[in-house]
């Protein structure tokens, strides 16, 4: 049915099957639209990232430093195999 043609539905007399098909279109609407806005973010977050990283690095930043380092006792004598 196209567009132009919606009709104002009344849930209140659809028989059982009439409101599981309302509800599920409702549903399917509602999960399209979720999708469609979380993957528009997502483009967002793309396009932002890879023209900051075409733009390059801010020259009055500076990059990271290795402030201390320490060995973390616990793992003192532990093997890569224990999984600690």
């Amino acid at each position: 049915m196209p567009d132009s043609e919606k009709r104002i539905v009344e849930f209140e007399r659809l028989n059982p099957l009439g409101k599981a098909v309302f509800l599920g279109g409702a549903a399917a609407r509602l999960l399209g639209q979720s999708i469609e806005f979380v993957l528009e973010r997502a483009v967002d977050v793309v396009v932002e990232a890879e023209k900051a990283f075409k733009e390059g690095l801010d020259p009055n930043v500076e990059d990271a430093k290795i402030i201390e380092e320490y060995e973390d006792p616990r793992r003192i004598g532990a093997s890569p195999e224990d999984g600690a």
